[in-house]
């Protein structure tokens, strides 16, 4: 009861968000993920190879006071990224004490349901409801998918289209689609991506959309990183070894510097 009182909410609260960030309703957000994201914390992205992981969020004190920190591991796919982006947006955010307040007096969520709540979250930001309903019916009468039963590959081929036009892994659109009543649990339970004919189907098709979604980026970056390290070495904050180091970690090349200046106007001055 709980959760179903929460998760009738959750498209509210994605709306709050939206509104606060002057994004419109049904805006495809994509991989603009990441810029929200970085305005609510700190995010580090970097590979590791050998981590299940898709990332993570923490709490450290920063000159006092306490400060959110993501971690996103871009050793997986750019897809799998920006639904992690998404996230740990929503627990950054605070979605678990927006929704405690409509819940019953002395009513809380378990850590699970709240992963499983963020999960919706996620899932309502990137692929708002009205929109992505739309999104499949339109694919489904381009292919002819009106029939109570269809072929999987046609219905693989489908959700391969919005993972594209969503830039969300399979699992996010497998599960999306039953989320909006599109699929019953039984199909949504079909098409599970460990599946392997499911799994070569995807890849096929991936393949032939000529999109990279599925491809790990190996980013390793911290916005406004650089900025930083030239203020500390202007400003002889850390020692010569552990600059290097972080500028090793990070593949901070150097960059020369170029004092031209440049007319931007030919205006009055």
């Amino acid at each position: 009861m709980v959760m179903e009182q929460a998760l009738e909410k959750i498209p509210s609260i994605v709306e709050r968000f939206r509104k606060e960030n002057a994004i419109e309703i049904y805006m495809i957000i994509k991989d603009d993920i990441f810029r929200l994201l970085n305005k609510y914390c700190i995010v580090v992205y970097y590979p590791l190879e050998d981590e299940s992981n898709w990332g993570f969020r923490t709490r450290r004190f920063v000159n006092g006071k306490l400060a959110d920190f993501v971690y996103i591991n871009t050793a997986r796919t750019l897809a799998e990224q920006i639904f992690i982006a998404a996230h740990e947006l929503g627990h950054v955010w605070d979605v678990k004490e927006k929704l405690v307040k409509y819940l019953p007096a002395g009513q809380n969520l378990t850590d699970e349901q709240e992963e499983l709540i963020v999960n919706r979250f996620a899932a309502e930001l990137l692929m708002p409801d009205q929109r992505f309903r739309g999104s499949f019916m339109e694919y489904a009468l381009a292919f002819g998918l009106n029939k109570k039963i269809i072929k999987m590959e046609d219905l693989v081929r489908v959700m391969v289209l919005l993972m594209r036009d969503y830039m969300v892994p399979y699992e996010a659109v497998r599960r999306r689609l039953v989320e909006t009543g599109l699929l019953t649990e039984r199909a949504g339970n079909s098409l599970k991506g460990d599946n392997l004919k499911i799994k070569n189907l995807m890849k096929a098709f991936l393949n032939d959309q000529n999109i990279f979604i599925d491809r790990s980026t190996k980013k390793k970056a911290v916005p406004g990183l650089r900025e930083l390290i030239e203020k500390i070495e202007q400003e002889s904050l850390l020692d010569v070894y552990t600059i290097s180091k972080i500028k090793n970690d990070f593949d901070l090349s150097e960059v020369s510097s170029l004092k031209d200046m440049v007319h931007i106007s030919d205006g009055d001055e």
